[in-house]
């Protein structure tokens, strides 16, 4: 065939068509790579749900297996599951409603073998189905790239004749109508949430069917812990009625001993995204508690809230004399047994009698300021470090466990368990005595031990390591690194704590916290500025309990929260009837505030209270202690800065008891430093060296504070030489038993009267 010349319009729609030929290519090949990857991150992930599942099916039993395997079914990425049993033995099959046999063909596959534990049913493989991800239109881009590429050559070779020949145009604009691809439409799995009209919470609909199950227990929470829905299973697992469970916390229908670790794991679902599992004992109805094994997802809505969906299941007793621990009793941080694995070993071993057994529980001291400021992925490998370097030690020991967080649990049995006990203590210590390098950090961590041991101090698991736990205690009271061998008489220590605890609960419930006022004197002028807001519990049968009895146990237990907000609203009440009395709006309040109280909610509080009260907030001066910065974080650093930004002032507490109280006094600008009243009362102590001493101090904490333009209090004043001594150093203001003792608020207006 003769070519005949193509002139200039030819020319420009060969280039086009060649042009248009090479991006269709690359376009494809791009495509082809970015499908590639994704298939790639599916089926590494269905790699790694395979083999966790099959770790639970191991020691599953029908009815579970049937549970998970309806779980699975459910996620949006497993069209199909199958768990093969022993010859002889019906198959469990599940798939998607809307699969259809075309499509099912068209699944790709991943199958892992089960090894079940001794008595459980026979399991023997697990395969998961799920679909390739993008596969139509990877076959589209596939179709495309080599029609673009045989039309490139066709261009080059057969120009003239293609461009004269309208036939073939027309055959190219239908193939370019015809490449338009439509946006694929997303297969929706199932309702999972939808709001109501008449409630707040939202209403639970179906996933895969979990939540509407009578025998699967299943329950959503909402991401402040409190229980959105729960399944007729879980209710009757519990003996719970429904209108009882709904909006309550979580933390209520577990044991104590689990709860610290189950608010971590939903601290850490929340903030990374990432599925929890683990074991934990459900507390039913009647008291009595339920070992169970859960697994907790994120999910949402399509308007956007968020929530947490958990499947659990209970776990099979263990009874029989050299059973082997099922892999869900151990801990897949460390390799250690979990809580529930510790427990049962140790029930065993007890019921086995003998030789002294001795339970050792490790504990460390403030762990949650090494997540608050290098995360939970370094913290966890300061864990796993910890292990390592304990690992040479651990010949003597029976058992030993993770039970939760930052706390591990060790057993040792034998003739002269107390000398490998007391050897095995100096090796928890010394695994801790070196900083742990974790990639560009430097970790230092302090742990406590406590020691308990059977029979002597007790007769099952549960007591020796409540006795263990008890000895902890009891060494954290020291404020140092140590050992505590468990006594008797801590039990009244631990009873008097309760007690507390329960005086506590008791005047959040009855309002029984009350402010005492203490006058802030201008040593100058003798005129009062203002005065210090002390808390006091006002208990009806004990009389006045004093902070020193129950403020660090209410810090401990965290109801230093709601009997904080009760003592402010107080506070603030009487500082607006104390200026009406005085008619002076001029006055001005401090209040201590612990590390636990600094967060952005408490601080939303005292400006609605201001507010509310008509106080303006330089009217109110929030003291805090060195502990803050010990517990320096996030948290408090926006905390801090919201008081700044609401307009209080901010005085440093205690001032010169710390061991570096210059590094935060710089850090906080502080408006105000209080001179902590023991260096104030030994200014007039019969010892001259002492007094001279005091002196010193004092003059150098008033020339660093003015200098940095820092108010000085004096605290402690309780004479006039004392008050006269701190004024001709440069303190402004005294506080002390020389102007009044802490008062009542009617107190306080008749002092104020009679002035």
């Amino acid at each position: 065939m003769r070519l005949r010349r193509i002139g200039t319009p030819g020319k420009i729609a060969l280039t086009c068509g060649l042009s248009l030929a090479t991006a269709i290519v690359l376009a494809s090949l791009c495509g082809l790579w970015v499908i590639e990857e994704r298939i790639t991150d599916a089926t590494g992930y269905i790699s790694t749900l395979a083999d966790e599942t099959v770790l639970v099916l191991a020691t599953a039993d029908l009815e579970t297996a049937s549970v998970i395997a309806q779980g699975l079914v459910a996620t949006p990425e497993v069209r199909k599951i199958e768990i093969r049993r022993a010859r002889g033995l019906p198959d469990i099959v599940l798939k998607d409603d809307d699969l259809t046999r075309g499509g099912e063909k068209a699944l790709m596959a991943l199958t892992r073998p089960i090894t079940p534990a001794a008595g459980a049913n026979q399991m023997t493989e697990l395969s998961l189905y799920f679909v390739r991800p993008d596969r139509w239109i990877c076959t589209i881009l596939i179709g495309l790239c080599l029609l673009a590429f045989a039309f490139k050559v066709l261009l080059i070779w057969r120009a003239p004749e293609l461009l004269q020949n309208l036939v073939l145009r027309r055959h190219l604009q239908a193939t370019r109508s015809s490449s338009s691809v439509s946006r694929p439409r997303h297969r929706r799995l199932a309702r999972i949430l939808s709001p109501t009209e008449d409630a707040a919470l939202p209403q639970v609909g179906t996933l895969g069917g979990l939540l509407e199950s009578e025998t699967d227990m299943a329950m959503l929470l909402s991401v402040h812990g409190k229980v959105v829905d729960v399944s007729p299973g879980w209710l009757k697992a519990g003996g719970y009625r429904r209108e009882n469970v709904i909006g309550r916390p979580l933390h209520h229908f577990i044991s104590d001993a689990d709860r610290k670790m189950v608010t971590d794991r939903l601290e850490r679902l929340t903030s990374s995204g990432v599925s929890q599992v683990g074991t934990l004992k459900f507390l039913a109805r009647k008291g009595e508690t339920i070992d169970i094994w859960f697994a907790a997802s994120p999910v949402s809505t399509p308007d956007g809230q968020h929530f947490t969906l958990a499947i659990i299941r209970q776990l099979p007793e263990i009874s029989e004399a050299g059973h082997p621990l099922p892999p869900v009793l151990t801990d897949q941080l460390t390799g250690l047994l979990n809580r529930m694995g510790f427990e049962r070993a140790l029930t065993r071993l007890l019921a086995a009698g003998g030789d002294e057994i001795i339970c050792i529980l490790a504990d460390f001291d403030r762990f949650k300021l090494v997540i608050d400021h290098h995360g939970y992925e370094t913290s966890e490998e300061v864990l796993r470090a910890f292990v390592s370097r304990l690992s040479a030690a651990l010949d003597p020991v029976s058992l030993s466990a993770r039970l939760g967080g930052d706390e591990f649990a060790f057993v040792i049995k034998g003739p002269n368990a107390r000398t490998l006990a007391e050897n095995f203590a100096a090796a928890i210590h010394y695994a801790t005595y070196r900083p742990v390098l974790v990639r560009t950090h430097s970790v230092t961590v302090n742990i406590r031990v406590g020691i308990a041991i059977a029979p002597l101090h007790a007769n099952t698991s549960e007591t020796l390591m409540r006795n263990a736990t008890i000895a902890v205690s009891a060494q954290k009271a020291t404020g140092r690194q140590g050992t505590t061998w468990f006594q008797p008489a801590m039990l009244a220590d631990t009873r008097k704590r309760a007690e507390i605890q329960a005086d506590i609960q008791r005047g959040i419930e009855d309002n029984l916290f009350e402010p005492r006022f203490q006058p802030i004197i201008s040593l100058a002028s003798g005129r009062l500025v203002g005065f210090e807001s002390l808390m006091r519990l006002s208990h009806p049968q004990k009389g006045v309990i004093m902070p020193n009895e129950f403020i660090a146990i209410a810090e401990e237990t965290e109801q230093i929260g709601p009997a904080g907000r009760q003592f402010l609203a107080k506070a603030l009440a009487g500082l607006r009837q104390i200026s009406r009395h005085c008619e002076n709006e001029q006055l001005n309040m401090s209040v201590n505030l612990s590390p636990n109280q600094l967060n952005p909610a408490m601080i939303d509080f005292v400006g609605d209270k201001l507010e509310a009260f008509g106080i303006s907030p330089s009217r109110l001066t929030i003291e805090i202690t060195e502990a803050v910065f010990i517990d320096d974080s996030d948290r408090i650093r926006e905390s801090l800065l919201k008081l700044r930004a609401l307009g209080c002032r901010l005085a440093l507490d205690d001032f010169g008891t710390g061991y570096s109280s210059l590094s935060y006094l710089s850090r906080l600008q502080a408006d105000i430093i209080k001179i902590d009243q023991s260096f104030t009362r030994n200014l007039t102590d019969p010892d001259q060296a002492v007094a001279s001493r005091a002196r010193r101090l004092i003059e150098g904490i008033a020339a660093i504070s003015i200098s940095m333009g820092c108010v000085l209090v004096a605290e402690g004043v309780e004479n006039n030489e004392q008050a006269r001594q701190v004024q001709a150093i440069g303190v402004q203001l005294g506080q002390g038993y020389l102007y009044a003792r802490p008062m009542t608020l009617a107190q306080t207006v008749a002092w104020i009267r009679s002035s």
